[in-house]
């Protein structure tokens, strides 16, 4: 029982962790706090499974019309939490219509709860949720309709799972092009991995479904399946915790820093360049970073370049984006790997991988290690190893 316990109520303590953690932390920001938030009510969402594998039956026939709730909230609860991420830096109060759905079913399954005798709710809860065999009786009237409930509520929570990861994932897609187009290092911005995230998601929907489909109460009993379940969801539970307690930039310091970059603009004194097309625009860019060697400075922006050239950081954007074919991030990661291999070249005692990387501009090893292989097919260690022969 001790061992069916520790593992009913895993992912719940999970969520705990991460939500108190979240909270406390003093680089806590707004999507740090929705996160946290995020967490309590899945913890909610945990805790009323453990009731089930527990045998609780009481509190789970109270919790189940609670879970049916948080569970169809959770998608959209996590849609908003990317919003914060990647395009609202305040809560807009008009998305709580994303939590309708979920409140109407909840709604309908308390009120359903209520009117039911207590032979009626045993009879839902034993025959639908545990699957023993009841009497041969007509199913009555409102335990009918609960059953409809679980029916309408697989079908939203089917949908919610494809629009929350068709719209979480262009959010991410549109945020990271704006991130490549501004910046030339973007260590601690980048949200791709939240895309993975919303493939765990998926993944772990589909575990649920299966759970559903062979019935929970599989589990009860045999404690192998039950710890399998269990590592999964607190493992996929514990990364969301994790990506979301290190992820401390976001679209607020992205317009923090395009404010800066106008109020620069401004202070210069500099008139914009109108905006068409100039042939010599290119030439003046590459002219640019290369004999100043802008692309040293790890903190390298496109407003840097539009200030200095007295023109539109948007211009400068399409001029690389449609001349150059590429974006500025890895238009500068490119002037970046050359002067890697420039260094590696000289063969110089004193220049360690390291140091190469601080001078060719990168931010850490480990985005150089990165940049280096996605351009020249190898690692610099291999690179500097061809060299030498």
């Amino acid at each position: 029982m001790l061992i069916t316990s520790f593992f009913a109520l895993m992912p719940t303590f999970v969520c705990l962790f991460w939500g108190i953690l979240l909270l406390g932390d003093k680089q806590r920001n707004l999507p740090k706090s929705y996160l946290a938030f995020f967490m309590f009510v899945t913890l909610i969402n945990y805790f009323t499974h453990a009731t089930f594998f527990l045998r609780e039956v009481k509190l789970f026939a109270f919790m189940d019309n609670v879970w049916v709730f948080t569970s169809l909230a959770s998608y959209p609860l996590y849609y908003y939490y990317i919003r914060l991420l990647t395009k609202d830096t305040k809560i807009n109060w008009k998305w709580l219509v994303i939590l309708l759905p979920a409140f109407l079913v909840s709604l309908f399954s308390f009120t359903l709860y209520f009117l039911m005798s207590q032979g009626e709710l045993e009879l839902f809860i034993y025959q639908s949720m545990y699957h023993q065999p009841a009497p041969a009786v007509d199913m009555p009237l409102l335990v009918r309709l609960q059953v409809l409930r679980t029916i309408i509520f697989k079908w939203i929570f089917g949908i919610q799972v494809v629009l929350v990861l068709f719209y979480g994932t262009r959010l991410i897609s549109s945020y990271n092009k704006k991130l490549t187009d501004f910046y030339s290092d973007k260590t601690g911005r980048d949200l791709s991995i939240f895309k993975m995230l919303l493939l765990a998601l998926v993944f772990s929907s589909l575990i649920s479904g299966i759970s559903a489909f062979i019935g929970k109460e599989f589990f009860i009993d045999r404690k192998s399946p039950l710890a399998v379940i269990s590592l999964l969801h607190s493992t996929f539970l514990f990364w969301i915790g994790y990506v979301g307690f290190y992820q401390n930039l976001t679209i607020s310091d992205f317009k923090k820093d395009v404010a800066k970059y106008k109020q620069q603009l401004q202070q210069s004194g500099h008139i914009q360049r109108k905006e068409k097309k100039e042939t010599g625009m290119m030439d003046e860019l590459n002219a640019l970073v290369s004999k100043n060697q802008l692309f040293t400075n790890p903190d390298l922006q496109v407003s840097d370049l539009a200030i200095r050239l007295k023109t539109n950081r948007s211009y400068i954007s399409r001029t690389i984006n449609q001349d150059m074919q590429t974006n500025f991030c890895d238009w500068i990661n490119s002037y970046r790997v050359d002067y890697a291999k420039e260094l590696m070249h000289r063969q110089e005692p004193e220049l360690t991988i390291e140091s190469i990387a601080e001078k060719s501009g990168f931010s850490n090893i480990t985005t150089f290690y990165r940049v280096f292989k996605k351009h020249e097919k190898c690692t610099p260690g291999k690179y500097m190893t061809r060299g030498s022969k």
